[in-house]
């Protein structure tokens, strides 16, 4: 899934506390005004913003794992700095109502696995998702929980009615999440990923709330 980590905008930024939140619609009141974004839960995981502090787990999960970059549009790096840019870019961007992302925390260890993001995508006027995990997460089903926590907010809170996405068609652990999720293919699209290292077809597709 194309992850668009380190795309630079500048936004406005008014500061509101969000409460952790099981039920989505203990957030609704806030909407209408610019908010940090709000802490998610599920049954195993806490959806939370991103920390300062994170930028060491981030760098050693996933942000130097080529297995978790290959399908990606970023490329993996063993340079830390690149971890703290991604980090900067995500805190100057948690009051941005157009772009929510969220660390991704494993409740009974409170370990961080991965990230999630709902943007809106600029340059085709839609919004997206994108998600990763580090590889020791892969296939226990964490990337859909959380998606599903992601789509219920994008729909009751900020009233989202259409998401659409892509993903390499080699990345068939990505498509059965979309498949879950209720995602409908559409059209086979170009597509870089791997910082443009890799040029393949991407599967398009689309989620209608």
């Amino acid at each position: 899934m194309a992850d668009i980590g380190l795309r630079m905008i500048k936004y406005n930024r008014i500061f509101t506390e969000i409460p952790i939140c099981k039920n989505i619609r203990q957030i609704g009141k806030f909407i209408g005004r610019n908010m940090i974004t709000p802490k998610l839960e599920t049954d195993r995981l806490l959806l939370r913003e991103i920390h300062s502090e994170d930028m060491k787990t981030i760098f050693n999960c996933w942000m130097k794992d080529e297995n978790v970059s290959k399908y990606m549009c970023w490329k993996a790096s063993d340079d830390i700095n690149e971890a703290k840019k991604f980090v900067e870019f995500e805190l100057e961007n948690l009051e941005n109502d157009e772009w929510n992302r969220w660390i991704i925390v494993l409740k009974s260890t409170e370990e961080i696995i991965g990230t999630c993001l709902i943007f809106f995508n600029d340059d085709e006027r839609h919004w997206d998702i994108s998600y990763n995990l580090g590889k020791n997460f892969w296939g226990n089903g964490y990337v859909t929980e959380a998606m599903r926590a992601v789509i219920k907010y994008a729909a009751e809170v900020m009233k989202i009615k259409e998401i659409s996405t892509a993903y390499a068609v080699e990345n068939q652990a990505s498509g059965r999440v979309l498949q879950k999720l209720g995602f409908r293919f559409v059209k086979e699209i170009p597509y870089e990923c791997n910082g443009g290292d890799i040029i393949t077809t991407g599967r398009y597709c689309r989620y209608k709330m």
